[in-house]
């Protein structure tokens, strides 16, 4: 279903060509990557439109070393040596406390087979090229290759770009609310399957309006899409079909 060029098996191997472009290629970062990891993370932060789109972790150094292996991967797009993009796959055990598994009410079944998107950035001069989208499906590849169907991700309601990739790849807003104080959705996505909705029992919902998009979920329904007008982006909720597990 998707497909990335980066080898499982040689994960320090460069792969030549990368969203289309033959002057990028890609890797799985290693320690040794963490201070360009930093440094592209400070230049994207700097200049985010809303701070609310993505606020830094507590403790970034334990943040990065949670996303590198055993625990996860995360995938370095560079041009020449400079690493112009990232992407994070986290592989929790089934063990580990997750926020978002407890949001979502994933059974012990589902932790063991879970993977989370954790972040992902281009650089400014970088954008435009669908280098986020490619990253998404990368990390969709990976998580499967490792045997996590399921495949968990967090979104600011203001982060309209991270949630338009992610729905358009087929993952769906499970859940919505306050996490840590902040506003947040949480997509999912079952490599394995997808659900079945009613397409003709749709509500669309504005894209800040949480309380709205919460009483949708409580009452069935999933976040599958989205309709953009020039000043305001409404998410399509459509009532999920009985007869399904969460994921």
């Amino acid at each position: 279903m998707y497909s990335t060029q980066l080898s499982l098996t040689s994960p320090q191997s460069p792969v030549n060509g990368f969203a289309g472009r033959a002057d990028l290629y890609s890797r799985l970062l290693q320690l040794e990557d963490l201070a360009a990891l930093h440094a592209l993370r400070d230049e994207v932060l700097g200049a985010l439109p809303n701070p609310d789109c993505y606020v830094r972790e507590a403790d970034e150094a334990v943040f990065y070393r949670q996303h590198l292996s055993p625990q996860g991967a995360t995938i370095g797009v560079f041009h020449h040596h400079q690493l112009v993009a990232y992407a994070m796959l986290g592989l929790p055990s089934a063990e580990m406390p997750h926020p978002l598994a407890d949001a979502l009410g994933l059974s012990g079944q589902e932790r063991a087979e879970l993977s989370s998107l954790s972040s992902c950035m281009v650089r400014p001069d970088w954008r435009g090229l669908g280098l986020q989208r490619a990253l998404l499906g990368a990390r969709l590849a990976l998580a499967d290759g490792f045997g996590r169907r399921l495949c968990v991700g967090m979104v600011s309601l203001h982060n309209h770009s991270s949630r338009h990739n992610m729905l358009r790849l087929g993952m769906y807003i499970a859940w919505a609310g306050q996490l840590d104080g902040l506003q947040r959705q949480i997509t999912l996505i079952d490599l394995r399957r997808h659900p079945h909705v009613a397409a003709d029992d749709e509500r669309l919902i504005d894209s800040n309006d949480l309380d709205a998009q919460r009483q949708a979920l409580t009452d069935g329904y999933i976040g599958i899409g989205e309709w953009r007008l020039p000043r305001q982006v409404r998410l399509r909720f459509q009532r999920r079909l009985p007869g399904q597990l969460l994921a």
